[in-house]
């Protein structure tokens, strides 16, 4: 019986180190546990501060917070490199004897909003055609192919580009390419396909008269394509997907509609890449195919 009261003393002893009173005032600073307090302001704020080492890492941003009415003890918790329980009772002890002004910025941190600049960024759509000049096996005979196009994307200009911001764009594109029925009489056989093309682009514009109604534009791109052709050549049914690798420089203008939309045409033009549509006919012989394309490409652009 003894041996349980002393056990229940030790546990009443216990739980009221837990929850010690260490500062009253306008604030109330109490310790939970072994590195573990809250503070209480009068106005019924509070906030839990945790100091043991490796577990909070924003005590500082914490303490600022619910000081900011005292723009003394605001500032002074950021000298404060390691905070320990005496450190912080001094601390709550300062802030009960402020006279609590608003807060106000100081001048690092004017100077730091002052130059902050958020990312930004447009989402784009398009509408346009694209003008195929398809040859075969590398000759320099050419005939046309043309396709309707759309493309979606997005333009962003971070903040880290400082006075570029506004000029200096990193886009995303997704293309979308199709064609009809088309004769080839350059080909080796009579040929006759149609083609539907899907791109995917990473790239980099820059954009003159950031403040003007009208923006020149000059850019640049790379990415991957995906070309499926569905036809005929030859005797031979054609139903074949290849992909290649292309790069695009582009330029154009727009015409700023406010802040954030403009309209614009910008044209655009991949240099030529191979597709080698190589097959394996009924009979197990192969039948080369390759075909030559250059692409010019235009579009209605509206930025928003």
């Amino acid at each position: 019986m003894k041996a349980f009261k002393l056990l229940l003393l030790a546990l009443l002893a216990s739980f009221g180190i837990q929850a010690q009173e260490l500062v009253a005032g306008h604030a109330t600073l109490t310790k939970l546990k072994n590195g573990v307090f809250e503070i209480i302001k009068e106005d019924g704020t509070k906030t839990k501060i945790d100091i043991r080492p490796n577990v909070e890492k924003h005590v500082q941003g914490k303490l600022s917070v619910i000081f900011n009415d005292c723009e003394k003890t605001r500032l002074s918790v950021f000298e404060m490199k390691i905070i320990t329980e005496s450190e912080l009772i001094q601390t709550v002890k300062d802030y009960n004897n402020c006279n609590y002004t608003p807060f106000q910025p100081n001048e690092k941190e004017v100077r730091q909003a002052a130059n902050f600049q958020g990312d930004q960024f447009k989402l784009f759509a398009s509408i346009g055609a694209s003008l195929n000049r398809i040859s075969y096996f590398n000759l320099d005979d050419y005939e046309n192919l043309t396709q309707g196009q759309i493309d979606f994307g997005l333009a962003a200009t971070p903040g880290f580009t400082g006075s570029l911001q506004g000029n200096l764009y990193f886009t995303v594109e997704l293309s979308a390419a199709f064609s009809g029925d088309t004769d080839f009489e350059n080909s080796p056989f009579n040929t006759n396909f149609k083609k539907n093309s899907y791109r995917v682009s990473l790239g980099a514009e820059y954009h003159f008269n950031k403040n003007g109604a009208f923006q020149p534009l000059i850019g640049v791109g790379a990415g991957l394509v995906r070309d499926h052709y569905k036809g005929n050549y030859g005797i031979y049914r054609l139903k074949q997907t290849e992909g290649s690798f292309f790069w695009m420089p582009k330029a154009g203008i727009l015409f700023s509609l406010d802040d954030k939309k403009s309209l614009g045409l910008i044209v655009s033009y991949i240099p030529e890449y191979e597709d080698d549509l190589t097959f394996i006919n009924y009979d197990l012989e192969e039948v080369p195919l390759i075909i030559d394309t250059h692409y010019f490409n235009a579009g209605l652009y509206f930025y928003f």
